[in-house]
């Protein structure tokens, strides 16, 4: 992974994600209603989340804690690239949805994956029935181009999930 550079807008700070937010980022990965629709189950202990940051710098490109002034981490926003294409994984913590914070993330990061990184395309990879992060990616002007049938192995079974897109503004 490269270096996740610290972005700022408007209430809300993205900084590096780090080994030391696994105790605030488990009140998120711990909590089985924020978890529903991962692919995995909520965390049991800090040290699972501890694992999932390691690996979440490990395959990420960028990585960064969400927070409204850099402090404790709120949820997390990751980018993982392949080529020119990029694709966001977010989780925020019950009390930190529907304010704003995972929108006005997103648009600093994308900002960041478009203008910096150069890339042509972002995407995020939706669990079909997770309602409020498809209309989280869709008010940011990302649209529907994939439904992936089974695609997704969870506790609840095999599900369904969906691809939206956005492609890097032409110059």
């Amino acid at each position: 992974m490269s270096e996740t550079p610290t972005l700022r807008d408007d209430g809300v700070v993205l900084r590096p994600l780090a080994l030391d937010d696994a105790p605030a980022l488990f009140i998120a990965m711990g909590d089985a209603e924020v978890q529903r629709f991962r692919r995995q189950d909520a965390h049991a202990d800090v040290g699972e989340t501890e694992r999932y940051i390691a690996d979440t710098l490990q395959r990420s490109r960028a990585a960064w804690a969400i927070t409204e002034s850099g402090g404790e981490a709120l949820g997390r926003l990751a980018l993982r690239v392949a080529g020119d294409i990029g694709e966001f994984g977010i989780v925020l913590r019950r009390a930190a949805q529907r304010r704003g914070l995972g929108a006005k993330a997103i648009r600093l990061a994308e900002a960041f994956a478009f203008e910096e990184l150069r890339l042509r395309m972002l995407n995020a990879n939706i669990d079909s029935e997770n309602t409020a992060s498809i209309g989280l990616f869709t008010s940011l002007g990302f649209v529907r181009t994939e439904l992936r049938a089974g695609d997704r192995a969870t506790a609840v079974g095999l599900r369904d999930s969906v691809v939206l897109s956005k492609s890097a503004p032409q110059s």
